[in-house]
């Protein structure tokens, strides 16, 4: 929640998403989901796979330590582990403030999906595809 809300989306849109971006025990047992610390959580994230789909669920890192590559590294321990289950890309549904991050990580922008709110009528999400062979196996923290 307090990396959604450093985008500046009101409170009452953040408590309405609430429970969409709530990860449940059931989500943690039956999806890969990785956790970056250094002396605490930085970040993590999570894939949803489906047959040889692979969708990025999560990724969220802490705000204060945003700019230091750990955003880039969580996407590339993805990319490595849908690569190691024979995926060959991943479906990124994005925050369309994350979108430049995706971008420049390599992500291609597909299309978008209308997601309106309150105070922005127009906003859509982003929709992109991650290749999974970019990069090498990423650094171990």
């Amino acid at each position: 929640m307090e990396a959604k809300a450093h985008w500046g989306y009101s409170a009452e849109q953040l408590e309405a998403w609430r429970p969409s971006l709530a990860v449940t025990a059931e989500q943690l047992r039956s999806q890969p989901a990785f956790v970056l610390e250094t002396d605490r959580v930085v970040g993590f994230y999570s894939l949803r796979v489906v047959g040889g789909a692979c969708e990025l669920d999560n990724l969220w890192v802490i705000p204060s330590e945003g700019g230091r590559g750990y955003g880039r590294e969580l996407l590339a321990h993805a990319a490595h582990v849908a690569r190691s289950m024979g995926i060959r890309e991943i479906a990124i549904d994005a925050d369309p403030n994350a979108e430049n991050f995706y971008v420049r990580c390599g992500a291609t922008v597909t299309g978008a999906v209308p997601a309106p709110i309150e105070e922005q009528p127009g906003r859509t999400r982003p929709q992109l595809r991650l290749s999974a062979e970019l990069g090498d196996e990423p650094n171990r923290r």
